[in-house]
């Protein structure tokens, strides 16, 4: 009989250790699990909605300042954040004005187009101040290459293959100099 509260006491034993080793896992899944979800959240910082103004700048990218109306901040808020729009409201320092203004990332225009429309402000047209085309350094001329005329209309500015070879020739020319000057300093061994 002193087998059978042996073999009774050793199951039970085991199955304490198995309902150890079962909690302590699961603890530890929960604890790696927070630790990944704050990890995240401290990567995927806020995307929506109001911000600060810094957090903006920080960024690096190209922004867009809008005006608004004081009074329709609030509704604005909630538009911004039903669209995705992150935005920083900016308030004018030397007065509680009746307009501040909005600034945001130049990605979110359309967005804030669609905001515009359904608070019934008129959405400002969009202007291309500052950017313009860089001349090009060979013209896109049909008519030059038909006529032959693209050497004429061409950049003054050589070719880097001209100036390589151009190079190349100075080096050649300098190696014979040093080859003439270096014969004419050292005597010939051959005639004693």
């Amino acid at each position: 009989m002193n087998n059978g509260g042996e073999a009774a006491d050793q199951m039970v034993r085991q199955s304490l250790q198995f309902a150890e080793v079962a909690i302590k896992l699961t603890a530890l899944g929960f604890k790696n699990a927070l630790s990944m979800a704050l990890a995240y959240a401290k990567e995927r910082p806020k995307v929506r909605g109001r911000t600060r103004l810094d957090r903006l700048l920080r960024e690096g990218r190209e922004l867009r300042i809008i005006p608004i109306q004081t009074k329709d901040l609030k509704e604005f808020t909630q538009q911004a954040k039903h669209y995705g729009v992150l935005f920083a409201p900016i308030r004018d320092k030397q007065g509680q004005g009746e307009k501040l203004d909005i600034m945001f990332r130049a990605e979110d225009v359309s967005k804030l187009n669609r905001i515009y429309e359904r608070m019934g402000y008129a959405i400002p047209q969009q202007t291309r101040q500052g950017r313009k085309k860089a001349l090009t350094r060979h013209p896109q001329d049909s008519n030059l290459r038909m006529r032959g005329d693209l050497e004429a209309k061409a950049d003054s500015r050589p070719s880097v293959r001209t100036a390589i070879i151009e190079l190349k020739k100075a080096a050649l020319a300098a190696q014979k100099v040093r080859e003439q000057a270096r014969d004419a300093i050292t005597p010939d061994r051959g005639e004693r």
